[in-house]
């Protein structure tokens, strides 16, 4: 009997450090499409491309990220899990722009998840359609993730994470967005995965300590 019991522990220990083994820690190559889709807005092209920039890199570890921008006014974007905190960074100023991502911004007035056809880096792709409002403008969007099942993340990673109710949509898709798109009145973006590759994330990248910091003046 104490065989069986320790052949279970050791068995399900097993299956534990499996799982933790197939969670995804590397970084995500993504390129951004920017498309107007109302004429008048044609003016802030350039504008709107500077905002969002072309492309990015996504480093993920252990629920923190650090997404690096390119061709952007904003150089890069942190996530700190261990206190829930956002810090933005602008090209050529070094302050840290905090936001506490505990502060829910918007509510989530439809949601559904459906199969597509989209492929993306050779995975076929489901789609989570999420339709949200924020209280404080009435202001509505609309965001399409899609997803496959190959790049696992955990549940508690962004369950804090309520800033555009990421502790809702990433605990329903429970993997890395392969592709997604967020639509606006007068535009959308989407981001498309380039490449994606599993390797050793170094927490150095997230080390926040020493730098300067202010509290973000505006939350969208």
């Amino acid at each position: 009997m104490k065989k069986f019991i320790v052949f279970t522990f050791i068995f399900l220990g097993f299956l534990r450090l499996q799982a933790q083994n197939q969670l995804f820690e590397g970084t995500v190559k993504y390129t951004h499409y920017l498309e107007i889709t109302d004429t008048t807005m044609k003016k802030q092209d350039m504008a709107l491309s500077l905002y969002f920039g072309s492309a990015s890199i996504l480093y993920i570890k252990q629920g923190h990220y650090h997404w690096k921008f390119a061709d952007c006014s904003q150089e890069s974007q942190t996530y700190i899990p261990t206190t829930n905190t956002i810090y933005d960074k602008f090209v050529k100023n070094d302050t840290l722009y905090t936001t506490n991502a505990g502060i829910a911004n918007e509510t989530i007035a439809q949601e559904e998840v459906k199969d597509s056809k989209t492929v993306v880096l050779g995975e076929k792709c489901k789609v989570m359609i999420v339709k949200s409002k924020f209280p404080s403008s009435g202001d509505k969007r609309i965001r399409l993730y899609y997803f496959g099942k190959k790049y696992t993340l955990h549940p508690d990673f962004y369950q804090k994470y309520k800033m555009n109710a990421n502790d809702k949509i990433f605990a329903k898709m429970g993997t890395i967005p392969l592709r997604f798109t967020v639509v606006y009145p007068s535009f959308k973006i989407t981001y498309v995965a380039a490449e994606i590759k599993r390797t050793t994330v170094d927490l150095k990248l997230f080390d926040v300590k020493g730098k300067k910091t202010k509290p973000l003046p505006t939350q969208k």
